[in-house]
């Protein structure tokens, strides 16, 4: 079966994170693979502007902040939960797929961001703060998506919105077979307090706030814009898709040192207002293609910088995915109401401002670290003078 695949692939790699975490990170990263591709079939479905249809997303990004927010503060990171999550989006995606009226769907799809939340916030607790921990989470995305994507095309032109939903329901309860890897009592923080993030920190999650806000506004029409105004076809977008996961595999488990993730996010700016402003298919394509491997090796750095200024790295996990989830709730109205209005390459503009306004805190934050390397520089450089003033 088709939605095999992504499992084998994971096992390829030889993670050092739990089977059952990944693979619900997997299902998780389907059913976000599979929204740019909903939109449209929502919209021809139900009869509303693609605008309208973005509400849909929004709804199960919010369930999506909910769940993290929740878990990070108020459960542990138990099988029980675990159970539940999955349960929740598999009933999630059966309703969704009989929804009579898109404001059912829209509830529904609020369910389905709640499973989504458990399950990244379950992952990523697990790996904060561990860099190889790290990639093996953050290469999963990728993987998944790029087999996903041309899959979710291809379901959507043969059979219909509604029988993707219910595949989609089957891969969200595919994570409870390894549930017995989830332990049944949280070992490690059995009386955990919360404990508050430190300026640093906050200032670190603002700045993945405003970036995924950014990024969201753009990505999550993005297949819309390539057939609509750049005029590819379908399955052109979702083989673009897949090369844009395929870019962020090398990125997500590069194990060197990744450099500033500020950097990498200015990247990921100017793709896109190249994906928004852009009307030739060679431009679209290729900051499609690219957002793929700068955004999956700034996410990593990203963490890595928000563990390193953090007091307690793990409670820090399910505050970056509530975070994030939140600018991906806010950042599909945005899209939505400049696409409505036509505005596409002023969409573009905005877009790439708010990412890159993200991506200069994130260097701020980080400029501690180019202090210590010019210091020591100046250091090494009055060392050797004095060393060479020895040996003469």
């Amino acid at each position: 079966m088709a939605f095999q695949v992504p499992v084998r692939l994971l096992a390829a790699v030889r993670p050092s994170v739990p089977a059952a975490l990944l693979v619900a990170i997997a299902s998780s990263t389907a059913v976000f693979t599979a929204t740019p591709f909903l939109l449209p079939a929502v919209s021809d479905e139900y009869d509303v502007a693609v605008s309208t249809a973005g509400w849909m997303s929004t709804t199960q990004l919010a369930g999506f902040v909910l769940a993290s927010w929740v878990g990070g503060r108020f459960l542990r990171p138990v099988r029980s939960v675990f159970v539940i999550g999955a349960l929740i989006g598999a009933v999630a995606n059966l309703g969704s797929a009989g929804a009579p009226t898109f404001e059912i769907l829209a509830l529904m799809r609020f369910g389905s961001g709640l499973s989504l939340g458990f399950a990244a916030w379950i992952a990523w607790q697990a790996a904060f703060g561990d860099s190889q921990k790290t990639g093996d989470v953050a290469v999963v995305g990728p993987l998944v998506g790029v087999v996903m994507a041309p899959l979710i095309a291809l379901i959507l032109e043969s059979i219909g919105l509604r029988w993707l939903f219910i595949l989609l329901a089957v891969f969200a309860a595919t994570p409870l077979i390894w549930s017995r890897q989830v332990p049944r009592t949280d070992r490690l923080r059995p009386h955990r307090t919360r404990h508050t993030p430190t300026r640093a920190a906050r200032a670190i999650l603002v700045a993945l706030g405003t970036i995924t806000l950014g990024g969201s506004s753009v990505f999550v029409y993005s297949a819309a814009i390539g057939k609509d105004l750049v005029g590819l076809s379908p399955l052109t977008v979702s083989l673009l898709f897949s090369c844009n996961a395929l870019a962020g595999i090398p990125s997500a488990r590069w194990a060197g040192r990744r450099g500033p993730a500020g950097v990498w996010f200015l990247a990921t700016a100017m793709c896109a207002l190249a994906i928004a402003a852009s009307r030739s298919g060679l431009v679209f394509g290729a900051a499609i293609v690219g957002w793929g491997f700068v955004f999956f090796m700034g996410v990593p750095a990203a963490f890595k910088l928000l563990a390193e200024r953090s007091s307690f790295p793990e409670e820090r996990a399910g505050d970056a995915q509530a975070v994030m989830a939140l600018g991906r709730v806010f950042g599909p109205l945005v899209g939505g109401t400049l696409i409505a209005a036509g505005s596409a390459v002023t969409l573009g503009f905005v877009a790439a401002g708010v990412i890159a306004l993200g991506a200069s805190l994130l260097l701020y934050v980080d400029r501690e670290r180019f202090v210590v390397v010019r210091q020591y520089g100046a250091w090494s450089q009055t060392r050797a003078s004095v060393d060479s003033t020895q040996h003469a």
